[in-house]
């Protein structure tokens, strides 16, 4: 019977997420039995988890950045026990978009406490639908337009240090078209034209530390949505600072409002999704707001 398991992806923070979880066992006893799983890439991780998940798991904890915790929260869900296993996670990654959300900020000081308190709290999820049946969770963001360019950037940069997602946002910028999107929110037409970037956000921050959606609350049932409007390559760079910043929401080139039930219509040629850093296909699809579908620590 495994009750607790430590997801461990050897390559987040340059490969010091195994000195974490290692430091974490040594400072938190009861994690001493718990089942390590250590898969050297996605392919691997996939169906280790499948296989270590069942009925007996109470507790994941995932030691890595957004694409690990995103791996998790999609096994998690799939076995339907998104209600039962309280998950945790300990940033190693350069991408941990997610973890800046909560509060307090997980670490190897504050995770122990979090921990020994065996509460949790509800945290919703986004369910992305495409139209050939598939689907996927996110627990962060989902983002097109530019996001989708500066994915397929950072997946040619081995390196991925600190700062890689704003570098990579410049350079795409020289490539990047802006593409026509049609998007209704709970039913309503919202917007339709040529927009540079797209986040439909559970969380706050993506993008290695852009505030996109400052006001967002990731168990409120609803999703951020931020449409940024096409413009001037050089005027972009320059507003790029806002969204870091977090104060470009009421500007007049942003878009924003909340919704539970996001419909996305774009040509099937543009750029891929980004799914908590990650990469989708693109194309026609639906996002929908799936209230307190996991348990996290707290």
């Amino acid at each position: 019977m495994v009750s607790t398991i430590i997801l461990v992806n050897p390559n987040a923070g340059r490969g010091r997420a195994g000195a974490l979880a290692r430091e974490l066992v040594s400072r938190q006893k009861t994690l001493s039995d718990a089942l390590w799983l250590e898969p050297t890439d996605t392919a691997e991780a996939q169906p280790q988890l499948d296989q270590a998940l069942s009925d007996d798991c109470q507790r994941l904890i995932v030691v890595g950045g957004d694409g690990t915790l995103n791996l998790a929260v999609n096994a998690v869900l799939d076995k339907g026990l998104g209600k039962k296993v309280h998950l945790s996670v300990l940033p190693a990654g350069t991408g941990v978009d997610f973890a800046r959300t909560l509060d307090p900020y997980p670490t190897l000081e504050t995770l122990p406490v979090v921990l020994n308190s065996k509460r949790s709290r509800p945290v919703d999820v986004l369910q992305v639908n495409w139209q050939n049946g598939q689907h996927r969770y996110a627990i962060n963001t989902v983002s097109a337009g530019i996001a989708g360019t500066v994915n397929a950037t950072l997946a040619a940069d081995p390196g991925r240090g600190s700062g890689a997602y704003l570098w990579a946002t410049v350079r795409a910028f020289f490539s990047y078209r802006p593409q026509p999107l049609t998007l209704t929110l709970d039913g309503e037409h919202w917007c339709h034209g040529d927009l540079t970037l797209l986040a439909i956000t559970n969380g706050s921050y993506f993008g290695q530390g852009m505030r996109v959606a400052p006001q967002a609350a990731i168990d409120d049932g609803q999703a951020e949505v931020v449409a940024v409007a096409a413009m001037p390559r050089g005027l972009l760079l320059l507003r790029l600072v806002r969204i870091y910043l977090g104060n470009h929401l009421g500007a007049p080139y942003v878009r924003y409002r909340q919704a539970s039930d996001i419909d996305i219509r774009q040509n099937p040629a543009t750029p891929e999704l980004d799914i908590d850093g990650e990469s989708a296909p693109g194309g026609d699809i639906t996002i929908r707001v799936i209230p307190g579908a996991l348990r996290f620590s707290c």
